[in-house]
């Protein structure tokens, strides 16, 4: 199933200053029609969460993997043609995120191991955050009072379930890698305590 995300839904999920559009005067090195369409009309949600850290001046300038400071090719075996080019999203814990801007699909490049496809497209990126947010919308990290502290392990697992399955839903190829940062990710919402 193609992803259904809708700015509405984002809207009811996060705060207005949660969601960040990028204007039509930054997106010309993104030639993907859905990839632009997320970045200029839906947006991408950067919010205080404990799996990611977001670029939040994405609607001020589309930085590139080769703003890391690096060439892929002198860390990576393995590297896809124009990754170099690949306009950065941000951090998972120790790994880098980046979309191709020619055909929307977004990349893990991790500290260690080879790059991996994180998402058949940044449209389902995209959903996944919403996925997270509204499935653990209280996670306080600082808070041990706060709502999700409270959970149960059971109900931490019920909430792992919901969300595996569908994020499967919705782009079955970024769980294909079991050594994808969302399985750290899912496998966190249940022990907070494993390491990334």
């Amino acid at each position: 199933m193609a992803s259904t995300l809708t700015r509405s839904m984002l809207d009811a999920a996060f705060a207005p200053h949660e969601l960040i559009t990028v204007p039509d005067s930054v997106l010309g090195p993104v030639s993907d029609t859905d990839a632009r369409d997320v970045l200029g009309t839906l947006g991408l949600p950067v919010w205080d969460n404990p799996w990611m850290d977001l670029d939040s001046k994405i609607n001020e300038q589309l930085g590139t993997v080769a703003d890391w400071g690096e060439d892929p090719a002198d860390r990576y075996e393995h590297v896809p043609e124009g990754a170099a080019g690949w306009i950065s999203l941000g951090v998972m814990p120790y790994d880098g995120a980046a979309f191709d801007p020619a055909d929307g699909k977004v990349y893990c490049l991790p500290e260690d191991g080879e790059i991996y496809l994180l998402n058949s497209s940044l449209r389902s990126f995209v959903h996944f955050l919403y996925l997270l947010k509204t499935e653990c919308p209280h996670i306080d990290l600082g808070d041990e009072n706060c709502e999700w502290a409270r959970c149960t392990g059971a109900e931490h697992e019920e909430i792992r379930l919901r969300i595996r399955e569908a994020m499967s839903d919705v782009d079955p190829a970024a769980l294909t890698n079991p050594e994808s940062q969302w399985f750290k990710v899912l496998t966190y919402i249940v022990d907070p305590e494993a390491s990334f």
